[in-house]
Parts: C-alpha cells; structure tokens; sequence
C-alpha cells in the first residue's frame, strides 16, 4: 500500500501530532511522524535506546496496547536552523485516560528535520524529572535541558 504523507506546515505541527498519536494509542500514526531512515533513534526515560522503525514500533504497540500515553507541555524552549528544529520540552505524562495526575515527568529533546515529506522525527531523547526540576523548569524559563 503506498504511504501518502501528510505535509506538517511547522516542526511544532508534528510534536502535536506525536502527542496525539500517542493519546488515541496509535503506535502506526506516531511512526508515521518520523523520517523514513534506519538512523532514527530514542532513548526512552529509563534509558532504553531504541533505533530504527522496527524497534520504535515494538516500544510503540508495546506503550499502546492497555492505555493511551497523554503528555502535557509544561515548558517548552525551541532552536531551528534551516532544516532543523529541536525543541526542550519538561512534559507530564499521564498513563491511562482516567488518570489527572502525572505519573512521570520527564525531559525531553525533539530533533526535527525537513526533508521531501515535511517536517519529520530524526530523534527523541527522554530522561526523568522529579518534582523540584519541574518546579525549577516552570519558575526559570528558556534553561537548556540537555
């Protein structure tokens, strides 16, 4: 079946679509958002790295498969040069659609790029954040997290 790409005006534009994908618990639509190259990479928040598709789709189907993953922005800092965008990002994350609380806050580096497609994943890098940093996040803004 051919794979029909949908063209992100804005980096921002597939961040939000990543987090929707994860939120209506669909691994295929968030694998859909990154590039079409064995090269991509995340490292999860527990330190698991995973690289290329068939890896991100197990972790993703995986995640997927007993509740959605909802992620909220708390802060966010962006650097974009031609072809290239990378957001920091403090997010809350939250396992289950019931769920009001987080149950994880992590920091996360999304590194994008353009290519024929649109905007597209190359990487994401995820590590915990404990209370006091997101504290600390919220009250300094625009502070690298990486």
């Amino acid at each position: 079946m051919p794979r029909f790409a949908r063209l992100f005006d804005s980096a921002e534009d597939i961040v939000e679509a990543f987090r929707e994908a994860m939120k209506l618990r669909d691994a295929d639509g968030a694998l859909r958002l990154w590039l079409d190259e064995d090269s991509v990479t995340c490292v999860l928040p527990d330190g698991q790295r995973l690289i290329g598709h068939e890896h991100l789709r197990q972790a993703f189907t995986t995640l997927l498969d007993s509740q959605p993953v909802l992620i909220d922005a708390i802060e966010t800092s962006s650097h974009a040069s031609l072809g290239v965008s990378i957001f920091d990002v403090t997010e809350a994350l939250r396992f289950g659609a019931d769920r009001v609380e987080a149950d994880l806050y992590v920091h996360t580096t999304y590194v994008l790029m353009q290519n024929h497609e649109g905007w597209r994943l190359a990487h994401i890098h995820c590590s915990p954040a404990n209370a006091v940093q997101v504290a600390t996040v919220a009250a300094a803004p625009g502070q690298a997290l990486h």
